[in-house]
């Protein structure tokens, strides 16, 4: 891995990276000094090359050692984690980095350049890490991305696990009296707004639940909810309510997604949370239905789980069920 780099105000400025992978991880410091800044289309082919190569031998730019590799940039890019040092990113970043997927940042981020992710239509992972403020610049960020996605958010040790559904605008014409109109399809927009003063609402997103199950799909509902079970980091008790009443209603379908995924620790999870913590009607049909799912698919690992978790739940000496 090689950088092309400069240093000012005793702060490093990375102009361009070079590796032959796919992800790249931005280091804390370079040369001692602390990486706090990205340069503009640092990550797209379409950065001015000579005028880089310029700046290079007018000594300007600085090339680390390492490997002669090309430059890591366009479609050859599908992930970045930035360091916690990191405090700006110039404009058009990732412009046209149309395989980049995961982007891992820090709350410490707070100058984003304009079209940072232009072109960028298959984003699907954000990781933010918070500092002692909790602020930090998420909405910005979701702001640009209006496909669905998926973030881990990391607060004290603690993480939370969010999904912001897709939308996208039409332009609708009232025809008689010849006006546009702008139309807001799906429910991301609402849950893109769930901030205050530049930190994140936790209230105010699962108050956006009831849109979700308006607006979205059966699964991804299911799997909001289940986020937010799981790593319940500024969940309510009412707001917990609401999200249990849901997964309860839809525990064959969790079940069943947690097979499909081949995910144990979330079987393991309603398993044990859920399908026992209450008296759910029809307990032993569910386990069966559920074993057979992961029988069919060949899930080993589940259906022994499974299997084990009937004979202990229902004793064959009951003659509670049969194979």
């Amino acid at each position: 891995m090689r950088f092309a780099y400069e240093i000012q105000n005793e702060t490093a400025k990375i102009w361009r990276c070079f590796d032959y992978g796919e992800e790249i991880e931005i280091p804390g410091s370079l040369e001692g000094y602390p990486v706090t800044e990205l340069a503009p289309y640092i990550f797209s082919e379409h950065m001015d090359e000579q005028k880089l190569e310029k700046r290079i031998a007018a000594g300007q730019v600085f090339l680390s050692e390492g490997s002669e590799a090309p430059a890591l940039c366009g479609s050859g890019l599908k992930g970045v984690h930035l360091p916690p040092a990191l405090q700006k990113i110039g404009a058009y970043a990732f412009y046209n980095c149309g395989r980049l997927e995961v982007f891992s940042f820090h709350g410490g981020l707070k100058d984003l350049g304009p079209g940072l992710f232009t072109g960028c239509h298959h984003v699907r992972q954000l990781k933010l890490t918070l500092d002692h403020t909790g602020t930090s610049c998420l909405q910005e960020i979701l702001m640009e991305l209006n496909e669905e996605l998926r973030l881990t958010l990391c607060r004290d040790g603690r993480e939370a696990r969010l999904v912001f559904p897709e939308f996208y605008e039409e332009g609708v014409e009232n025809t008689p009296a010849r006006i546009l109109m702008t139309q807001m399809h799906g429910s991301g927009m609402h849950y893109r707004n769930c901030f205050y003063q530049k930190r994140f609402d936790f209230h105010a997103y699962d108050n956006c639940f009831f849109r979700a199950k308006a607006q979205e799909r059966e699964m991804l509902v299911l799997e909001l909810a289940i986020g937010r079970l799981r790593f319940p980091l500024g969940l309510g008790e009412q707001e917990r309510a609401v999200y249990e009443s849901y997964l309860m209603e839809h525990l064959p379908e969790a079940g069943q997604r947690a097979v499909n995924q081949r995910d144990m620790e979330l079987l393991i999870w309603l398993i044990r949370e859920f399908l026992f913590a209450g008296d759910y009607p029809g307990e032993k049909e569910l386990l069966r239905r559920i074993l057979g799912q992961a029988s069919e698919q060949g899930f080993t690992e589940g259906n022994a789980f499974l299997l084990d978790t009937l004979h202990q739940r229902f004793p064959s000496g009951e003659e509670r069920f049969d194979f």
